[in-house]
């Protein structure tokens, strides 16, 4: 027997860490999404799917530990092998679905971002490939016993597939997912690059994005360990597989939803004094926000601007982060603020609008409908309010 005799509690260490540090994660992303941005997508619905998949993998992991998980075979009862096992393949399942969801999660953020065609069939090449065999890998390793108890209780009439099947499926599955875990993380990086921002934005976003090497990296150190699968002591042999599994749907989750958390983390940086550059948050009121009559997705990069160019005409409103006696206020969405400010007086802040003329469609640019003249991106400007103090 080996030094260590029960291997259970630091996997169940390892899960507890992992589902607490994507369950953080996926909170922040909805509050930027919920709170900031007001637009709940698509992709944050496939993102809290992951995480509840996710939840429930740690929860049959932690119980699995509880019956024999991480122990010999000869140290334990036979029903607690049985439940052990049964759990062991309730894992399966779960594990099967954090990892599609989180991965169609992330390829519709990043389709969001993207402009160029190239990158769009890189992203849709990847995710299908991922998702079919991840749909492979799912039914044959759920389906690899009849009857399906037979995994687990060996004691009644019953076949499963031969064990080196699941290998070399686990090998081909965590192969790919390889693949489209680095495609998914080095394609933001050419894609920041050409974004008009500061530099040590750019620096201090990239590694948000590219969060999936390190996904990558948990499937890379788990395949030293596939072989183990043929272990006769299966509950004590396979705690390396847990646990790398473990990390790779915490991390694909954690990372999924800190690449979308951009907006707080401009915030963040302009309260450090690290930026100068502050978040406006659409208006609830508008075409371009997430709740109102009528409400419209807001545009994204990369995205149909049909929309927008239906719109006679739109309006932006936001927030405006000023500086006054050293003191920082945030002014809201309002016709006007009048606040009361640190050594007295009274800070009077009409908002601004910024109107955006129509476009044309007829392929000559932007031009404005009534006049057909060209307009550029570069010539819409934000202006600033005028604030005026008077003692009180």
């Amino acid at each position: 027997m080996a030094g260590i005799e029960n291997r259970g509690p630091v996997l169940s260490a390892v899960s507890i860490f992992f589902v607490s540090m994507a369950v953080v994660s996926f909170t922040l992303r909805a509050y930027v999404r919920t709170r900031m941005v007001r637009a709940f997508g698509v992709d944050d619905w496939f993102m809290l799917l992951a995480t509840i998949m996710f939840i429930l993998f740690v929860t049959c992991v932690n119980i699995g530990v509880h019956y024999g998980t991480g122990r010999h075979y000869v140290d334990l009862s036979q029903s607690d092998f049985e439940n052990a096992m049964q759990f062991w393949y309730y894992c399966y399942i779960w594990y099967c679905w954090t990892m599609i969801f989180s991965k169609i999660s992330i390829a519709i953020f990043l389709l969001r971002i993207i402009v160029e065609r190239i990158q769009v069939w890189f992203i849709y090449g990847a995710l299908a490939i991922n998702v079919m065999t991840g749909l492979v890998f799912f039914f044959v390793t759920t389906l690899q016993c009849q009857p399906i108890s037979y995994f687990w209780h060996k004691e009644q009439p019953g076949t499963c597939v031969p064990i080196g099947i699941i290998i070399a499926l686990t090998y081909l599955y965590s192969s790919l997912n390889i693949i489209c875990d680095f495609t998914f993380a080095l394609l933001p990086i050419f894609i920041v690059r050409k974004l008009n921002m500061k530099r040590r934005m750019k620096v201090a976003i990239m590694p948000l994005l590219s969060m999936g090497c390190i996904a990558s990296s948990a499937v890379v150190v788990r395949l030293a360990y596939v072989e183990t699968f043929r272990d006769p002591d299966f509950l004590y042999a396979t705690v390396d597989i847990a646990t790398w599994s473990t990390v790779e749907g915490g991390l694909a989750v954690t990372a999924g939803s800190l690449a979308c958390i951009r907006p707080l983390f401009k915030v963040i940086m302009h309260r450090l004094g690290l930026s100068t550059e502050s978040y406006l948050p659409p208006s609830k009121h508008l075409p371009g926000g997430a709740s109102g009559r009528g409400a419209q997705p807001p545009p994204t990069i990369g995205s149909s601007n049909k929309a927008l160019r239906r719109s006679s005409d739109i309006f932006h409103m936001g927030t405006l982060f000023t500086r006054v006696d050293n003191e920082e206020d945030a002014v809201d969405d309002k016709a006007s603020t009048t606040k009361l400010v640190q050594g007295g007086g009274i800070v009077k802040t009409s908002t601004v609008r910024v109107q955006i003329e129509p476009m044309a469609t007829n392929g000559s640019g932007y031009g404005s409908e009534r006049g057909g003249s060209s307009t550029s991106k570069e010539d819409l400007r934000m202006f600033k309010g005028h604030m005026t103090r008077s003692p009180v």
